[in-house]
């Protein structure tokens, strides 16, 4: 409930909090406090506002520039799950827009790409060969996304044969999670009316949880990552029945080709 309406409005007041959940005010601070300690939010005197959207995921660009060669590497894989005539969903990321650029290069035929994403719909846009859908919605600005109600909507009325999902944050115990609740709504939507869910991420989304959960894993008939994973960690997953696809570093592959 704070949370929630954090996100609506930006910041409360233990007051405002004390009337609404019908608690005291003493209460109010506790429950603060100890969201603040878990980096939900920022405590402020009298009250709490929403951390930016800077320190609670980073901007859209700036992971576009982060573990950029890992995220190739796993697009690649996940690019030839597309076949001729698919009707995909590529939910807003750093990883799925390395995806988007491969099919914009590709040579895959009749597909339709139905994506929330601003930053997919302008890298396809000029891409006369397929056929793009746009979710539109309530935009979150800084990762290019649309969420709400209208986005959940249209999807409802939708069926795709491949979605290629990001995160933030995976574990085997809470499954797959998001900083933010709309955005959480919105992929389980989608994850509903898929036949074949795919989850694409680099190994740093591994071992975190944040506030808002999507799914466990083994919802998506395949997790596609690079080669940075823990090896324990591969294995558990692997152990619980989920279908890890792991992403080899080329460049090395390459390196030692030239050696030889």
């Amino acid at each position: 409930m704070i949370l929630k309406m954090l996100d609506e409005q930006s910041s409360v007041s233990v007051t405002e909090l004390s009337g609404k959940l019908a608690v005291s005010e003493v209460t109010v601070r506790k429950m603060l406090n100890d969201l603040d300690k878990q980096g939900c939010l920022r405590r402020t005197r009298g009250g709490a506002v929403s951390l930016s959207v800077a320190l609670r995921e980073s901007g859209e660009r700036e992971k576009e520039r982060q573990n950029i060669r890992e995220k190739k590497a796993i697009a690649r894989l996940a690019y030839n799950l597309i076949d001729d005539a698919d009707t995909i969903y590529l939910d807003a990321g750093s990883t799925t827009l390395e995806i988007v650029k491969l099919i914009r290069n590709g040579n895959k035929r009749n597909i339709v790409v139905v994506t929330n994403a601003l930053n997919i719909v302008t890298e396809l846009i000029d891409s006369y060969d397929i056929n793009l859908v746009f979710i539109g919605g309530n935009v979150r600005h800084k990762i290019m996304s649309c969420v709400g109600p209208l986005a959940e909507r249209a999807v409802e009325g939708m069926c795709f044969d491949k979605v290629f999902m990001g995160t933030n944050s995976l574990c085997l115990e809470m499954g797959v999670t998001t900083p933010n609740l709309t955005e959480a709504q919105i992929k389980r939507k989608v994850i509903e009316v898929s036949r074949q869910a795919i989850l694409v991420c680099d190994a740093t989304k591994f071992g975190k949880v944040t506030m808002a959960r999507i799914c466990p894993l083994d919802r998506f008939s395949s997790i596609i990552t690079d080669w940075r994973i823990p090896r324990a960690l591969a294995k558990e997953i692997l152990d619980a029945n989920v279908h890890l696809v792991i992403a080899q570093d080329e460049s090395k592959a390459r390196e030692k080709e030239k050696a030889v």
